[in-house]
């Protein structure tokens, strides 16, 4: 019995899509600053080209070669901007001379396959990323092809692909650092996602998880509700009532006092909320902004300070911060209007799926302006933030500074009270104080929400906390043992033989060939499943599996797919 040397690092191969693409050649003088300067503005990673192939002679052929690399890492790229957790860039297979007197060559690259993902996304993208580069490299976008790529895609790629999105913004970010972390995961339909394999295996769905207290999340879901959890549990919350129309909101104005908050009982992101409210004028703008998402509507006394964003995973505190409106910076030189409009043009130059909302000159902004004694025309001094909203909320956007090194422990602690109230491994707490670095019960701070899909990755900090919070969810990696061992009877002996030895070991190890599946005693485990394929994803994805151990014929080692990346090791099995 020995270890395959060709298959060392244990890789295994996958189910994969084959695209074959005709290319013409390029300009003999091409520019390739000039096209890498394109790919540059809107791909997440920098661009790292591989070595040619040392077939790679002709010099149309190594063109070609650098080329089709380039269609191979925008495409993945493209897809996952839509939503599409296309992670892995593709790989160049071949590159086939013209036959026939025919002007153009064959590329055929692979990409690794998503489970209920339509291959029709695939070739949209790709071809797409090969318009778009043969375009460039022709100089044929035009004076400016970044922006015309990026107007051609809000008109006519991004409507055809974002309905097909399978990963929201939370959700792509975890399966990015997931696959970072060298998680297993795959797609297991309607958004939901498989991580790691057999007992360490959890499901998500955008930022919950499946140990997520259902309970806990719907009544995280009611303003109303958490805010008695909270208050039940001895924990500090916002005084507050329910008004069902506009006469109890005035009386629970009167009752309450000034300043008010007013929101919607069950909206997240800032849908709806205002703040500040002072007198009866403000009072009948909040609610009808509040009502256009329906009655009844909570009106609660405003808490001092600063709303702070403290996300807990499995127990821990993984980040803390400050969450501020959005907000211009001055130079000095501009007034705030022509800094919002500058601001504004320069997200333009991002890629659409990375710009934050407009900035406004609207009603909100001049009310905002006018608290600090300023007017669109005010030229602020260099370096002062302006802020053009009264609250951070995801519809205006805003910024967030790290305050994870100044938060007193004991508002950390009531953060991780407040999650197990839920029942919520993952959970944002937002809390409102003065000053997070005094602890909640000397500043009259109180806990505003609870939040049970948490929005993960779109702040500097949340992207600095995402490899702690892998590790904090999978402490041992995700990954259960799996050996594959080549051969006949020999192999499926020697497989049995290591589970026994895993099962000693204390661990639930189980054995599976093609046709038959054993448990970790070795009595028989019955599947519905008629191929390889299928029973090892059954067994990887049951928590009651500590180990797999898989017997495959030579055959199939060299023709099939399996639903794994790599394996501990592969053995081969010579029969007598």
């Amino acid at each position: 019995m020995t270890t395959l040397p060709s298959l060392a690092d244990g890789t295994v191969r996958q189910p994969q899509q084959v695209l074959s693409i005709r290319l013409g050649p390029l300009p003999v003088d091409m520019d390739w600053p000039l096209l890498d300067g394109w790919l540059h503005a809107w791909l997440e990673q920098p661009l790292v080209e591989p070595a040619l192939p040392d077939a790679a002679h002709d010099p149309v052929e190594a063109q070609l070669q650098r080329l089709a690399w380039r269609i191979a890492v925008a495409t993945p790229a493209l897809l996952r901007a839509c939503g599409i957790p296309l992670l892995a860039d593709g790989k160049v297979l071949a590159i086939t001379p013209p036959l026939d007197g025919a002007a153009t060559w064959q590329c055929d690259i692979a990409f690794a396959q998503l489970d209920s993902v339509p291959a029709a996304l695939l070739l949209q993208a790709c071809d797409c990323c090969v318009r778009w580069l043969q375009a460039v490299a022709w100089q044929a976008a035009g004076g400016d092809p970044v922006a015309a790529f990026f107007q051609s895609l809000v008109q006519g790629t991004l409507p055809r692909l974002l309905p097909h999105a399978i990963a929201a913004p939370s959700g792509m970010a975890l399966l990015q650092a997931a696959a970072n972390a060298g998680i297993p995961w795959r797609h297991e339909g309607n958004g939901v996602f498989q991580l790691g394999w057999g007992v360490h295996l959890r499901h998500a769905f955008t930022s919950r998880l499946d140990s997520d207290s259902s309970i806990g999340i719907r009544a995280a879901g009611n303003k109303q509700l958490a805010a008695q959890w909270l208050r039940q549990a001895g924990l500090p919350t916002a005084v507050q009532r329910l008004a069902g129309n506009g006469e109890q909101a005035s009386a629970a104005a009167q009752e309450l006092g000034w300043p008010l908050v007013v929101k919607p009982l069950a909206r997240d992101r800032g849908e709806g909320v205002s703040t500040g409210i002072g007198n009866r004028s403000q009072l009948q703008l909040a609610l009808d902004k509040a009502a256009h998402f329906g009655w009844p509507l909570l009106l609660e006394q405003q808490a001092p300070g600063v709303c702070h964003r403290i996300l807990v995973v499995g127990g821990r505190v993984m980040y803390v911060v400050k969450r501020l409106p959005v907000a211009v910076q001055g130079d000095g030189v501009h007034s705030v209007q022509a800094l919002i409009d500058a601001a504004n043009l320069q997200q333009l130059a991002l890629p659409p799926w990375r710009r934050a909302p407009p900035l406004r000159a609207d009603d909100d902004t001049r009310a905002c302006l006018r608290e600090a004694g300023l007017q669109l025309t005010s030229v602020p001094a260099a370096g002062e933030w302006i802020a053009l909203r009264a609250i951070e909320s995801s519809a205006d956007g805003g910024r967030d500074e790290d305050m994870l090194a100044a938060a007193h422990p004991d508002n950390l602690a009531l953060a991780l009270r407040a999650a197990a109230l839920f029942g919520l491994e993952v959970a944002g707490i937002d809390m409102i104080t003065p000053d997070i670095g005094q602890p909640w019960h000397a500043n009259g701070a109180i806990i505003n929400e609870i939040n049970a899909a948490p929005a993960l990755g779109a702040s500097q900090s949340s992207r600095d906390a995402m490899p702690r919070l892998m590790q904090q969810l999978f402490p041992t990696g995700g990954r259960i043992p799996v050996e594959l061992f080549v051969g006949g009877a020999m192999a499926e002996a020697a497989a049995r033989q290591r589970r026994d030895e895993l099962q000693r070991a204390g661990v639930a190890c189980y054995f599976t060939t093609a046709q038959h599946s054993e448990d970790a005693t070795g009595q028989r485990h019955h599947l519905a499943c008629d191929s390889l394929y299928q029973r090892c994803l059954a067994l990887l994805s049951d928590r009651s599996v500590g180990a797999l151990m898989i017997a495959v014929t030579p055959e199939q080692w060299r023709e099939e797919a399996l639903p794994l990346d790599r394996v501990a090791r592969v053995l081969q099995c010579a029969d007598a």
